[in-house]
């Protein structure tokens, strides 16, 4: 019996140390692509910027990434959609650097933000207090880097965050940027359900035609029954071009410097936390958010950079109805709602044809005899 009781000891300090060494091995081979990426960003420039910190926000401590090729380039403000945090994959948007310092904030639920509070949802938090986050940082921004107005992306569902930030405080950004630009859920859900119909009615997909009927129109009750028409669309429909698989994505997040391994798992987990951890109220609200209340008139330049599969049809009365010194709708052929990150070059290229010389010409305020406008759709290549 000692014997055996020897044997399985043995065996036992075996296995452990085998775990640790390939728990080891893993953790090296992590560090070592951690350090790859972390060169491939390095910013050696002499007027470049490249700072990350977490910096004190009204509704609690948040992660802002700061990368540029030039500090006297206009700075550029990154509000991310919803479980997509862009300081995650800030390799993506290097292309963006040399004509932007590009400022990637994690929201207070969402990424290492969220991580940094104990994985916590403040179950009140809404649109309103992330605005009011926004607008802080936005005042942050601007001391540290000495500008007097900043540009302005919102994706998705950061545009609502965004478009509300620059409806309040014009004063504080040169142009808005919206892209997977969100004006009316409820409209959009109806609107995607009937092109889907019109496709099924083609006779292509007879039973898309089926369970489209069966489902029949939106609004639903509960709204969630609205995934059951979701999962349909890119099985039946293109919603995006060329594309980075899951596996690309999780390889990309783990070499990522300065992400621990409770960071990365917060994020993955954020959509959840969201869902358990914040009220229903709060969480349907978010859901109903409309643009309409803050009205058609904006005193800066508004930018729209949109999929040619994001439904570009479906934002352009709203905003051919919106009144600013100017206007400009941008279509990118062959991509949909992730184009910000799946083509982010392409993305970048439209940054620079579109928006940077409106960044340059605004940062000090309206320039002199500045014409207005008038949307035009201009496919970018």
């Amino acid at each position: 019996m000692s014997k055996l009781k020897t044997w399985l000891r043995r065996g036992a300090i075996g296995v452990a140390a085998a775990a640790i060494a390939v728990g080891g091995g893993a953790a090296a081979t992590r560090a070592f692509f951690q350090h790859q990426t972390a060169e491939r960003l390095r910013i050696d420039a002499k007027d470049g910027i490249q700072d990350s910190a977490f910096v004190k926000l009204p509704s609690g401590e948040q992660w802002v990434v700061i990368r540029g090729e030039n500090i006297a380039n206009p700075v550029l403000l990154v509000v991310h959609g919803g479980g997509m945090p862009t300081s995650l994959f800030a390799e993506d948007y290097k292309s963006w650097e040399k004509d932007f310092t590009v400022v990637h904030w994690d929201r207070r639920d969402h990424a290492k933000s969220l991580a940094r509070a104990g994985g916590r949802i403040d179950p009140n938090q809404g649109v309103d207090s992330f605005v009011a986050d926004g607008l802080a940082l936005t005042d942050h921004l601007r001391n540290k880097l000495h500008k007097p107005r900043i540009a302005l992306l919102g994706w998705s569902w950061g545009s609502r965050v965004a478009l509300t930030m620059a409806h309040q405080r014009p004063d504080l950004f040169s142009v808005y940027v919206g892209t997977g630009q969100a004006v009316d859920n409820s409209a959009r859900d109806r609107h995607i359900y009937d092109h889907m119909l019109a496709v099924a009615k083609t006779g292509k997909h007879p039973e898309l035609l089926a369970k489209l009927t069966a489902l029949g129109p939106p609004p639903y009750d509960p709204p969630s029954r609205w995934k059951e028409v979701d999962v349909l669309e890119p099985v039946y429909l293109k919603t995006e071009g060329p594309k980075k698989s899951e596996g690309q994505l999780y390889r990309q997040a783990l070499a990522m410097p300065d992400w621990s391994l409770t960071d990365l798992l917060t994020h993955k987990d954020a959509g959840r936390t969201i869902r358990r951890q914040r009220s229903l109220a709060v969480y349907n609200a978010n859901h109903v958010w409309k643009a309409a209340p803050l009205g058609r008139d904006f005193a800066m330049p508004m930018v729209l950079i949109q999929g040619e599969y994001d439904h570009p049809d479906f934002v352009r009365p709203w905003f051919d109805g919106l009144r600013a010194p100017g206007k400009d709708l941008v279509v990118l052929p062959g991509t949909g709602h992730a184009a910000i990150q799946m083509q982010s070059v392409r993305f970048g290229q439209a940054l620079h044809d579109h928006v940077l010389p409106l960044a340059r010409s605004w940062e000090y305020g309206r320039p002199a005899d500045t014409p207005v406008v008038q949307p035009e759709v201009k496919p970018v290549e």
